[in-house]
């Protein structure tokens, strides 16, 4: 990472940009959970060292991987709180995430299955036997 880079990264964070940018991500995609600020830095913090990795290899800038790794996220909560499918997480440490969302007990909606009658496998009803004095 070059020092223009650092530098960059040091105003964006010094003013707090990244956790603007990914409250208005999240407004973007119709999330309506409340997260709290730990939450909020932890998912930013996460996307600040993802950022900072892929800009030290590749040719993209610091500020535009930043905006897309919390544009990944906003997308992975919206996916967390909205949906009961399974997460295809494309190169995002899915762990790290999911423990963040455990962490902070972000809900999950979960779908039921049909009520199914089955057949009871005792002989006979334990019932009979709850008023013998033996």
């Amino acid at each position: 990472m070059s020092w223009l880079e650092s530098l960059r990264r040091s105003v964006v964070r010094a003013l707090g940009s990244d956790m603007r940018w990914l409250r208005q991500e999240l407004r973007a995609r119709g999330i309506k959970v409340h997260l709290t600020d730990a939450c909020l830095r932890e998912l930013a913090e996460d996307a600040d060292a993802a950022a900072k990795r892929s800009c030290s290899t590749g040719a993209a800038g610091y500020v535009s991987e930043l905006r897309g790794q919390l544009a990944a996220r906003a997308e992975f909560i919206r996916t967390w709180t909205m949906s009961d499918d399974d997460i295809d997480l494309q190169g995002l440490s899915r762990d790290h995430l999911v423990k963040v969302a455990r962490k902070y007990a972000l809900p999950r909606p979960w779908r039921l299955s049909e009520p199914v009658a089955h057949e009871c496998a005792r002989p006979t009803p334990t019932y009979l036997y709850w008023a013998r004095a033996s």
